[in-house]
């Protein structure tokens, strides 16, 4: 059975109890909330716009010509809004082992416990993932462009499926792929469409172990690798800043959904420097353009880590995260099985 991804987005709860107190401040409303009563009001003044700019954009820079968003560790800010709310979606990933840290666990909004998602505890509340009004965030805009246009597409493959409502062994493929989805003229990807599985870098290939039972597919714990893209040329031919999505500990749980398609969570502990890596590589553009506060930002993941243990000093070094994900029937060739099922006839 093949799949090709629809959507590969963080799962986000459009919820006013998520975020009572709003969402994160952009750097320039930030740096107003700081002040004192009385200058806030002066520099809110549109006689005194100029000044107001002048010092909020200053405050991004340090010495050397530093900036929050390249040197973010660098800076010192106020932590971030989070995340208030008991719900969230995502997977139950620490079971009980030692190597995560303590936190408080989400519950689904249909009453799973023990969901761990801290990316969605820090950053649940930025612009960019929860959006305004409920709408999608940048991220869930943006990352569909990326599937779309090749960039880090990605398909499934799924072998020795037996029954889809219970079979205790299923090889899961999960991969990038060099091949672009079909598409309508409404931008819909087209069922039953070709792709190849290509190992050719940045390309990953992940080979999963997992069950079905009662209809929901779910793999067994181990580290997952997908093709990650940033700062993307306008000509969309795969210029950008090229990283992966390092999930450690990862695992799918994936519903088989009556129209043929999948749905479900891909998730795992992420190094917390990666959760910010779009808005470091933009560098101080995502800080004066995007009012992104990039150090904020990551002083606060880091204070919720809950995963990826430093045996030495017993910090976490990552965050539990989630990301949503919906995928088509397709034709899923594995390009970089064929040699190996070769080399077994031979023998």
């Amino acid at each position: 059975m093949g799949f090709v991804v629809t959507e590969f987005i963080p799962p986000v709860i459009q919820e006013k109890t998520a975020c009572p107190a709003g969402t994160v401040l952009k750097i320039r409303d930030q740096y107003l909330h700081d002040l004192p009563e009385a200058e806030r009001a002066r520099l809110s003044l549109k006689e005194n716009e100029k000044e107001l700019v002048t010092k909020w954009q200053t405050s991004v820079f340090g010495p050397n010509n530093t900036n929050i968003c390249s040197q973010p560790d660098m800076f010192s800010r106020p932590e971030m809004r989070t995340v208030q709310s008991k719900f969230a979606l995502g997977l139950h990933l620490d079971g009980g082992k030692d190597d995560s840290c303590e936190h408080d666990e989400f519950t689904t909004p249909d009453g799973q416990t023990g969901i761990d998602n801290q990316e969605y505890r820090v950053m649940g509340c930025t612009l960019e993932m929860r959006g305004t009004d409920g709408i999608k965030g940048d991220a869930a805009v943006g990352m569909r462009q990326f599937h779309a246009s090749g960039e880090w597409t990605q398909v499934i493959l799924l072998h020795g499926v037996d029954s889809l409502e219970n079979d205790p062994d299923v090889e899961v493929i999960y991969a990038n792929t060099p091949d672009r989805p079909t598409q309508d003229s409404m931008g819909n990807f087209l069922r039953g469409a070709s792709f190849s599985i290509s190992t050719k870098p940045p390309r990953e290939r992940n080979v999963l172990h997992g069950r079905i039972v009662n209809g929901v597919l779910t793999t067994d714990t181990k580290d997952i690798k997908l093709v990650q893209t940033w700062g993307q040329g306008g000509a969309r031919d795969l210029r950008g800043n090229r990283s992966k999505y390092d999930f450690r500990r990862g695992k799918m749980q994936l519903k088989f959904q009556s129209d043929g398609s999948v749905r479900g969570m891909v998730g795992g502990y992420k190094p917390v420097w990666d959760v910010i890596q779009s808005a470091s590589i933009g560098g101080v553009g995502s800080a004066l353009v995007a009012g992104i506060d990039c150090a904020q930002y990551l002083q606060t993941l880091r204070k919720y880590a809950d995963g990826i243990k430093d045996p030495k000093t017993g910090k976490c070094t990552g965050v539990s995260s989630a990301m949503q994900l919906t995928a088509i029937p397709a034709f899923v060739n594995d390009i970089p099985a064929a040699p190996a099922i070769a080399q077994r006839s031979a023998k």
